[in-house]
């Protein structure tokens, strides 16, 4: 019989495999000798992951599995002594056909806001990651998002839909957020951000701020007194224009179209890097339409003349003679400035 030299690692290491394995596989590591047995439970990650069920069975019956093993194993945690959930993936990816079934996402909602709401193992949790695909096809409500203990969250596909003020949840140890792919109200993150003192680092990918929102300029401010890094791609419901208010920041990354940009409370020369990745993938027509479009990125670029380093760079598809148009563009704003 062979040695089994896995087992004479130090569990620290184990842990860490571990915590890289869907939970499916995890728990089946169990069988291997009794020393496994719980080892699962002692690792502090958790990673629910719906790609390791068949996708030959039918699309209910593998959700339903699914969805019943995740309880199954966040119960399991729960009734385990001294020992706690630090880190947990939720990853649901749903077959090509499901974001026509209307009534199987609505379920898929249900099953997933009531994972978080009704498990006491996710109470203390540190870092969240949470991965859903097609992207802006389930919603998530935020007060059910466990806050106490949050570090670290990231949100990826979802429709972020807001709480009651009387149930509104505070991220007082919350440090990271990260939006990918989500759709969210202007308002909600800044009441995000208002419950989190500790928050240094925001990065809205692919971020669409609900077009209603737009409509009054007191919604197009983000107050983010304590941040020090802050991305912003391709984020849109902006057209109209954006105020960031962050006295703290050190870092600041934008990739998008030129937009109305004003950087208020904040003196550019405390900004110690600026990223600035402009999309211009076509030229006006009219003068006038080009002399608008060269105001807007002079007016955002002029907006961090004084950080320590600026980089700024173009996109320019199209091909060579309208990368030549821009660049004229270019030119002759900057001999008006």
């Amino acid at each position: 019989m062979s040695e089994d030299r896995l087992s004479r690692l130090p569990d620290p290491v184990l842990w860490q495999v571990l915590s890289h394995a869907p939970a499916k596989e995890a728990v089946c590591t169990g069988a291997l000798a009794r020393p496994w047995r719980s080892l699962w439970l002692s690792s502090g990650v958790l990673n629910l992951d719906s790609r390791s069920y068949s996708a030959d069975k039918l699309r209910c019956s593998r959700n339903l599995i699914f969805f019943r093993d995740a309880n199954a194993a966040l119960r399991t945690l729960a009734a385990a002594e001294g020992i706690y959930l630090r880190k947990l993936t939720f990853t649901y990816l749903a077959p090509n056909n499901d974001e026509a079934a209307y009534w199987l996402r609505r379920k898929i909602d249900d099953r997933l806001n009531a994972l978080f709401s009704g498990a006491p193992a996710v109470r203390g949790l540190e870092e969240l990651r949470v991965h859903v695909s097609p992207p802006e096809c389930y919603s998530l409500r935020v007060a059910v998002l466990p806050s106490n203990a949050l570090r670290a969250l990231y949100l990826d596909g979802l429709l972020l839909t807001p709480p009651p003020d009387a149930h509104r949840p505070s991220f007082a140890r919350l440090e990271t957020l990260r939006l990918h792919l989500c759709v969210v109200r202007l308002t909600e993150l800044q009441a995000i951000v208002d419950t989190a003192p500790l928050l240094a680092a925001v990065e809205l990918d692919h971020v669409h701020f609900s077009n209603e929102l737009a409509s009054s300029s007191a919604q197009r401010r983000l107050c983010c007194p304590r941040v020090t890094a802050l991305s912003l791609a391709k984020v849109g419901g902006l057209y109209r224009g954006f105020e960031l208010d962050a006295p703290s920041l050190r870092r600041f990354a934008y990739r998008g179209f030129p937009l109305p940009f004003t950087l208020v409370s904040r003196p550019p020369a405390s900004v110690e890097r600026a990223d600035l990745h402009f999309y211009l993938n076509f030229v006006p027509a009219s003068d006038r339409r080009k002399h608008d479009v060269c105001m807007l990125f002079w007016q955002f670029v002029g907006g961090f003349g004084g950080a320590k380093v600026l980089n700024v760079s173009f996109e320019q598809p199209g091909g060579r003679r309208r990368a030549e148009q821009i660049k004229e563009l270019n030119l002759r704003m900057m001999k008006r400035f």
